[in-house]
């Protein structure tokens, strides 16, 4: 359990910075926002203020080189001189004496330790009233510390300077960034909590805890571009097995798919197979063109019927362009609306007509000509595949549940809340032979950006937890790829009945090594 948990959390957290990362603008547009925001109101509210400073020595009356010898006396007589020099009632008469109808500032004063120097500071909004006090301060001072210091002489050491700045600056550049950080923090941990709170299915461990199917199998994210050159200037990839564009795992899982939908056929019978989702943009379109395409190259004739309105994804998918004139077939039967390529093992039933009114399709499947019409498909086709309408939003969906004989549900990775998909579960198991299982497709995960030594299925985690092609030699002992590889003993490529690709040269091997070995 310790081993699965480490992925598990990893993934997790890498789902969460994934959301963070995709909700950069906002993050960025909240951050500048406090920035302006902390920069209105610093300058809204700010005043300057001017200090006038100057230096006063400390020294006995008897004492001719103007030096108080004994610095320790100095240090004591510290609270006595700032009592004088900060009270109120020199400030009050400093007031009066410049015409002040209060006394609006300060005045502070630091006897510098181990010496017998003193700072004196006036400070005010007003930089001519700074220098004014302290002027007014070293005049009036003696008169009030004649009785008090005895002896005690203060003498200007370094007289008043006028400020010409204030000195209280401000760092605008410190605080608005400051402002930023805190304001693009604030945002990232809101968004954060709320990935993390989200009750949807972050990886296949959640998948299996939430979800009440079986699993068929889990498509990694691919690039739908072949390089950077071609996401600058849009130009898609067509994400179909054995494509030279898609990578290696991503064919192979779609194989796995097919297998494990197919025997769930050969168990339960059925040749109509409805492929949907909760929501748009799940991916149900690529999973049932690819499975639709795995399937002719088994000699399979596939009829791919499209549920939606805009089938131009489909066509582009399985390479059809359709002949410019098919859009009359509209008026014709629902037959005739049936594009069959040149091999003649896929036919593909769409609403190519952009102009119809798309509630007029969805009456004509709930027909019972289009009833009919599936009946007599069952007994030509090998399968048929319906690419259906999501479930959100959209009757349309259990009408083709009725019709086909089972489903398959495509479960986006971190996308549709879990509730939500397993209402839609319960649904689809109502019709017929309910559904087959879930695909849960476009997964990212964090081994494919940290290697963190473990491994499975297809995709993300290359060919297995024991290295680039297993950790029994270059190709493993025990097949081409390693014993759990794609070519090895449990692979897409087994010497098993299904492995309809190796068959001739398989039975012919086992023929030789049967003469061989008797």
């Amino acid at each position: 359990m310790e081993t699965n948990n480490k992925p598990r959390h990893l993934d997790t957290v890498y789902i969460i910075i994934r959301d963070v990362l995709k909700n950069w603008l906002p993050i960025l547009c909240i951050a500048l926002s406090a920035m302006m925001i902390s920069y209105i109101v610093v300058d809204f509210t700010y005043k300057p203020v001017y200090t006038s400073r100057c230096t006063m020595v400390i020294s006995a009356k008897a004492n001719s080189t103007g030096i108080y010898a004994d610095t320790t006396e100095t240090e004591k007589l510290t609270d006595t001189i700032t009592a004088v020099m900060e009270s109120t009632v020199l400030k009050k008469r400093i007031a009066e004496e410049l015409g002040l109808p209060a006394f609006s500032g300060g005045i502070y004063t630091k006897v510098v330790t181990g010496t017998n120097l003193m700072e004196v500071r006036a400070h005010s909004y007003n930089p001519a009233i700074s220098f004014n006090v302290l002027n007014t301060l070293i005049d009036m001072y003696p008169e009030f510390t004649q009785d008090i210091l005895g002896d005690i002489v203060i003498d200007v050491f370094e007289e008043p300077n006028f400020p010409s700045s204030p000195s209280n600056s401000l760092q605008y550049k410190n605080i608005t960034g400051l402002a930023f950080l805190i304001g693009a923090a604030a945002v990232i941990l809101i968004i954060a909590v709320h990935s993390f709170l989200l009750e949807t299915v972050k990886n296949e461990w959640d998948a299996s805890d939430k979800l009440d199917s079986k699993l068929l199998g889990v498509v990694y994210h691919e690039s739908p571009y072949r390089n950077l050159k071609a996401r600058i200037l849009r130009q898609r990839k067509r994400l179909l097995a054995g494509a030279a564009s898609v990578s290696f795992g991503f064919s192979e899982t779609i194989k796995k798919i097919r297998t494990n939908v197919g025997y769930f056929q050969e168990k339960n019978g059925g040749k109509a197979v409805l492929v949907t989702s909760y929501d748009k943009d799940e991916g149900k379109t690529v999973i049932a063109a690819n499975l639709a395409y795995t399937l002719t190259l088994k000699k399979q004739r596939v009829l791919v019927i499209s549920g939606v309105e805009d089938v131009s994804s489909l066509l582009a998918l399985l390479n059809v362009e359709l002949p410019a004139d098919f859009k009359e077939k509209e008026k014709l039967s629902i037959e005739d609306r049936v594009f069959t390529k040149e091999d003649g093992l896929l036919s593909i039933l769409a609403d190519t007509n952009t102009n119809s009114d798309f509630a007029g399709y969805t009456d004509m499947v709930a027909s019972s000509d289009f009833t009919q019409f599936i009946s007599r498909a069952k007994e030509e086709y090998d399968c048929i595949i319906v690419d259906g309408p999501c479930v959100n939003k959209n009757a349309a969906t259990e009408v083709f549940a009725q019709l086909c004989d089972f489903s398959v549900l495509v479960v986006k990775q971190n996308y549709t809340k879990v509730p939500f998909i397993n209402d839609t579960i319960d649904m689809l198991n109502r019709y017929n032979l309910g559904l087959a299982g879930y695909v849960f497709n476009d997964v990212y995960s964090s081994a494919t950006v940290i290697n963190v030594g473990y491994g499975y299925g297809y995709g993300g985690y290359s060919y297995g937890s024991y290295g680039k092609y297993a950790g029994y030699g270059k190709y493993g002992k025990y097949g081409r790829y390693g014993k759990y590889g794609g070519y090895g003993g449990y692979g897409a490529y087994t010497a098993s009945k299904h492995s309809e690709e190796s068959h001739p040269r398989r039975k012919k091997h086992e023929a030789k090594r049967y003469k061989n070995e008797h």
